[in-house]
C-alpha cells in the first residue's frame, strides 16, 4: 500500500503547480506548441519545458511532431474528465470563497 500511496502522491504533485494547471487547461481547449504556451503564459522556454516534461512523464499530455515543433495536447479523455472533476470538486468545497468566480468564469474552465 505504501508504494501505491507514494505513486499517487507523486502523480498528484503534477497538479500542484499553477503553471502546470494552466498548461493542462490550455492544451485541453486545443493543442498548443511550446512557443504558444510561452507566449500565453509569459514564461521562459526552459520553464515551459520543465513543466511539459512533468506532465508528459505523468501521462497527462502527449505530443506529436508538426513541422519542426511539438504540438501538445491532453493525453486522453480520462485526463479531461479528471480535470473537470477536480475543478468541480474544488469549486463545490469553496463555494463562498469562489462565488464571484463561479458566476463569471466557470463556463470557461469546464470542457
Amino acid at each position: 500500500m505504501n508504494e501505491i500511496s507514494n505513486y499517487i502522491s507523486e502523480f498528484l504533485k503534477a497538479f500542484s503547480d499553477q503553471t502546470r494547471l494552466d498548461i493542462l487547461y490550455l492544451v485541453q481547449k486545443e493543442p498548443k506548441t511550446s512557443a504558444d504556451l510561452q507566449e500565453i503564459l509569459q514564461k521562459s522556454q526552459s520553464t515551459i519545458s520543465q513543466h511539459l516534461k512533468i506532465l508528459i512523464s505523468n501521462n497527462l499530455i502527449s505530443f506529436e511532431k508538426e513541422d519542426k515543433e511539438n504540438l501538445y495536447s491532453i493525453k486522453d479523455s480520462a485526463t479531461s474528465t479528471f480535470l473537470s472533476e477536480v475543478y468541480t470538486f474544488v469549486i463545490q468545497k469553496n463555494k463562498e470563497k469562489l462565488k464571484d468566480f463561479i458566476d463569471s468564469d466557470l463556463r470557461d474552465i469546464l470542457p
